[in-house]
This record gives structure tokens, C-alpha cells and sequence, in this order.
């Protein structure tokens, strides 16, 4: 599973268009809706009902949706914490308990 997968899936949720969401995602069409039919198939369920326009999310969609969100924030907040050298140093030296230590 790519992140870009979860990025285009939220950008096709939010702006309910393939054309629309591959040119907030700078790709072409053909390639965000390989992108959703490939997450499609790792997640093993329909998330896009193709069938309206605008598109709309299925019932599975609109729950992968809310923590499609969660994951992508939760990753920026790791990125960023990562990338600061002092909160880096301060975990570094604090046991972590499922690690054993």
C-alpha cells in the first residue's frame, strides 16, 4: 500500500470527481483511478460507488474515509516529531515497555 493511494482516495472523497481529484493531484485521470482500484483491491472491498455522478464514497468508503484522515495525520505527526533532533534525543532515552527495555 503506497500513501499516495490514501491521498488520492481523500482528495476523490472530498472533491467527488475523478477529473477534479487528479488535477488537485497532478496526475492524469487514468492513473488516480488505477491508483483507487488498486486500493481498492488491498483493502478487499469497494470504496467508490462509480455508478453516480458525482461520485460517492460506498458504505465501506465513507468509513475507510474518516481513518484514511486519522493515518494521514498520524503519519505528518510522526514525520514532524521525527524530524526535530531534540524530541528525537528525548524518546531515545525513555524505555519503551513493548520494546522490551
Amino acid at each position: 500500500m503506497d500513501t499516495k493511494w490514501l491521498e488520492d482516495f481523500v482528495a476523490l472523497a472530498e472533491t467527488r470527481s475523478f477529473t477534479r481529484s487528479a488535477q488537485v493531484r497532478h496526475v492524469t485521470q487514468s492513473a488516480l483511478s488505477r491508483r483507487i482500484q488498486s486500493l481498492e483491491a488491498w483493502v478487499g472491498v469497494a470504496l467508490v460507488d462509480r455508478s453516480s455522478y458525482p461520485t460517492r464514497l460506498t458504505p465501506a468508503g465513507t468509513i475507510f474515509y474518516a481513518q484514511a484522515l486519522e493515518l494521514l495525520q498520524s503519519l505528518q505527526t510522526i514525520r514532524t516529531q521525527l524530524r526535530n533532533p531534540a524530541a528525537v534525543q528525548a524518546g531515545s532515552t525513555q524505555a519503551d515497555p513493548d520494546l522490551g527495555q
